[in-house]
């Protein structure tokens, strides 16, 4: 009797005890079914808008349809739906509400601007029903207003870093040029800070929009202003249109300015200053100089400076050195040019020599790589107690030229400085007694290869990490003979480089691959196969 009522007890204990373990494992998968379909969503909110969608569907991305996720020993089927959605005639049925359902006030919608996410999550055993969490992801661009055909916005911006600003409303107007077509006016904000291209075909031509100032591509001047050369090396000034968007560049302009120098001898007791017709002036801007030789004077010891590194002088400030034979070397001064920019756009400076007390020699120094070859656009220091700094960029045969003070004292260090990642280079000259040559040659750095690029004329080179997203290298120069190095670090990637050569003629790149770069002084050579740039 006691044990038939012990089974009856237990039965009627063991249904619900196990009942509640039942509910407690729902309620477990439940809440780790949740948490995934929430993890998924945030997983998908954080990829671009163009790959948010399931591979081979519509809207194609690169999602899965379906995997299979384990937590906790429990395995899930999970799910993923893709569609279009807003509330034009294109939808699947959701209608996202609000001014202009793409997200944009005051915009109307065309329709296919959301993407409507379905996380679906559910154990492979079928033990509990879907769990389903939905949300809208926006674009992250503005619509054109066109499933075909794209808007282009250009931002001007004004480079006034001296003097007082132009007036409000004074800027040009713009045109979009494709490479082959003819040119596109704005369909709103002409002569304004912001222009509006509407209704653009992508890729007409061929390629990119040329954003100029007048209706060729080789309108980079119009109106009194001019593309900045960075905007053109960088190809800020190329946008591509997309079908369905709105892009936006911004494109930096200036006004040209002018600098003239005047250059005189010291005046004796009893006489007048006199111009000095033998000289070369170095003027400098942003880390880099040119040479303006004497037979630059547009009169005895007077230049007129419209151009540096082949383009119309920008305002700002630049810095000015004189070597003349008989005179004290004229060590670097700054100058703003011009002070009272966009007013004035011209700036005169007047500069007097002291006549050395010892004669001057002239020195020229010869900058080469690792591989011999000329470095073209190495900073040649000058460093002395008795006169300077003196600096130089070398040339495109890697030279540099300096008339210095001769003797026994006269012994300067030379200090070389690549901007393509070779070592610095610190030498010790003997006195100075007479003209001479001297050899610099400067090496690649522990860890770094070598990479040569070659065939570089009317062009020039650029590099990259490979995959690093970051931007291009400044132009890398070839010398007179086509060719450049450049030392670049070993990394854990491979030592791969992006690189890539662009002609000047058109400022077009025409070749763009990635190379392996060893390190320890490896030398690899790239360009010979690379499609020559013509004059």
């Amino acid at each position: 009797m006691a044990i038939s009522i012990l089974a009856i007890a237990l039965t009627l204990t063991i249904g619900p005890t196990l009942s509640s373990f039942a509910v407690l494992r729902d309620a477990k998968v439940i809440d780790v079914g949740e948490s995934m379909a929430q993890g998924r969503l945030d997983e998908i909110r954080q990829l671009n808008f163009d790959d948010i969608g399931v591979v081979g569907g519509s809207p194609n991305g690169v999602l899965p349809a379906t995997q299979v996720r384990t937590v906790q020993g429990i395995a899930y089927n999970v799910a993923v739906q893709i569609d279009w959605v807003g509330s034009g005639a294109t939808d699947s049925g959701y209608n996202i509400s609000g001014s202009g359902a793409d997200g944009v006030d005051g915009q109307p919608d065309f329709g296919r601007n959301y993407k409507w996410v379905q996380v679906s999550v559910q154990p492979v055993d079928l033990s509990i029903d879907p769990l389903l969490f939905s949300t809208a992801i926006t674009p992250d661009y503005i619509s054109s207003g066109s499933d075909t055909l794209g808007t282009v916005v250009v931002e001007l911006r004004k480079h006034e870093p001296v003097g007082s600003p132009s007036a409000a409303n004074d800027w040009p107007s713009l045109y979009l040029v494709p490479v082959a077509g003819g040119a596109i006016t704005p369909t709103s904000g002409t002569g304004e800070d912001s222009q509006t291209f509407e209704g653009l075909t992508p890729s007409l031509g061929g390629g990119a929009y040329r954003v100029r100032l007048g209706s060729t591509l080789a309108d980079i001047a119009g109106d009194g202003w001019r593309v900045h050369p960075s905007d053109l090396v960088s190809f800020t000034d190329q946008v591509e249109a997309t079908a369905g968007r709105t892009v936006t560049v911004s494109l930096t302009i200036y006004k040209e300015v002018s600098l003239r120098v005047e250059l005189e001898g010291a005046v004796v007791p009893g006489g007048i200053p006199e111009p000095i017709e033998r000289a070369s002036l170095i003027v400098g801007y942003l880390g880099r100089y040119a040479v303006v030789d004497d037979d630059d004077q547009v009169a005895p010891g007077v230049w007129n400076i419209n151009q540096f590194d082949g383009n119309p002088l920008i305002p700002g400030e630049y810095t000015l050195q004189i070597d003349a034979p008989g005179y004290v070397p004229y060590g670097a001064t700054t100058v703003e040019v011009t002070e009272d920019y966009p007013l004035v756009t011209l700036r005169v400076e007047q500069i007097e020599l002291d006549i050395a007390t010892n004669n001057t020699a002239e020195m020229t120094f010869e900058v080469r790589g690792p591989d011999g070859q000329p470095v073209r656009g190495a900073l040649v220091n000058v460093l002395s107690d008795g006169y300077g700094p003196l600096v130089q960029t070398t040339d495109a045969n890697g030279v540099v030229r300096f008339n210095l003070p001769v003797g026994s004292k006269s012994s300067p260090t030379i200090l070389v400085q690549s901007p393509y990642g070779h070592d610095e280079l610190t030498h010790a000259t003997g006195p100075i007694v007479v003209w001479g040559t001297e050899t610099l040659q400067i090496t690649t750095p522990s860890q770094h290869g070598l990479l040569v690029f070659v065939q570089g004329q009317y062009g020039y080179f650029q590099f990259l990490p490979f995959g690093s997203g970051a931007n291009w290298s400044a132009p890398v120069l070839p010398n007179a003979n086509g060719t450049v190095s450049a030392a670049l670090p070993a990394n854990g990637l491979g030592n791969d480089w992006l690189v890539r050569k662009v002609c000047w003629a058109d400022n077009e790149v025409v070749a763009e691959t990635a190379i392996n770069v060893a390190p320890n002084g490896t030398t690899s050579t790239w360009g010979a196969a690379a499609p020559p740039c013509l004059p």
